[in-house]
């Protein structure tokens, strides 16, 4: 049955939203951002777990996917107001959230931001995988630089092994995005009012867990940390166990939001 006798007005799916999958009696919308160099489709496992009052709007970032023969953007801080730009317009009113792996996780930090210095609605949620928490992020580059290069070898086997990579795509990680993460510098700013979800897999050797737990630093409401087994690439064996969390917690912002 659909959470609403009647649908909201939507707008048609852009090139950044071309793999959303229109839920018009949805009661919020989940924008779904990748990790470095990944398509929208690495979300495609998550969109059958979501309950049907969540639609899912999986996000395709410039260079990437079916926009591969666009130029990537090489500042975070730049695709960041781009996104924002690009949600604020196709939102129209209605609550939505963000939910990013790895990267995706920071660009959905910065979108919030930026969408709060223009006065625009906020995500009602803001949850992130497997993403150094924001101000910490020039600890973890100067941790990985100093890092031996076989140290990182479980990482680099995990992205060769993405389904969603082809070899170029592999290769275009490690050569393009990778500089432009690792050159984002945070600003310091009042915490967010959203409330996060921060989810990690136990033995990720990118964002170790005691790193995760520091987004309770970022925002004034609450902040849920959830750790699963696994590494950086955790989620793939736990897509059922993640979108009943996202479900959870949506349900419980929306309605503290009903009774506000």
């Amino acid at each position: 049955m659909s959470a609403h006798d009647g649908s909201r007005p939507t707008t048609p799916p852009s090139s950044w939203t071309a793999a959303a999958v229109p839920r018009p009696h949805a009661e919020v919308r989940l924008y779904c951002l990748p990790f470095l160099g990944g398509p929208a489709s690495f979300f495609l496992p998550l969109v059958p777990e979501l309950p049907d009052w969540v639609e899912p709007y999986p996000v395709e970032l410039p260079g990437h996917g079916r926009r591969l023969r666009e130029p990537g953007v090489r500042d975070v801080l730049e695709l960041a107001g781009r996104l924002a730009d690009e949600v604020g317009r196709e939102a129209a009113g209605r609550p939505f959230a963000f939910f990013g792996h790895c990267g995706g996780g920071l660009l959905a930090f910065e979108a919030t931001r930026h969408l709060r210095r223009r006065g625009l609605a906020q995500p009602v949620l803001l949850g992130v995988s497997a993403t150094p928490p924001p101000h910490g992020w020039h600890l973890l580059v100067a941790a990985l630089r100093t890092r031996p290069l076989h140290s990182l070898m479980p990482l680099f086997r995990e992205l060769a092994a993405r389904q969603a990579l082809h070899a170029f795509s592999a290769n275009a990680v490690l050569k393009r995005e990778v500089s432009v993460y690792l050159r984002y510098r945070y600003r310091e700013e009042a915490p967010l009012d959203a409330p996060i979800s921060v989810f990690g897999g136990r033995d990720d050797s990118v964002v170790p867990q005691d790193a995760a737990r520091t987004w309770s630093e970022l925002s004034r409401g609450r902040v849920r940390h959830r750790v699963c087994p696994g590494r950086h690439f955790y989620i793939d064996d736990r897509w059922p166990e993640v979108a009943w969390s996202l479900a959870r917690d949506l349900r419980g912002v929306l309605q503290a939001d009903s009774l506000a």
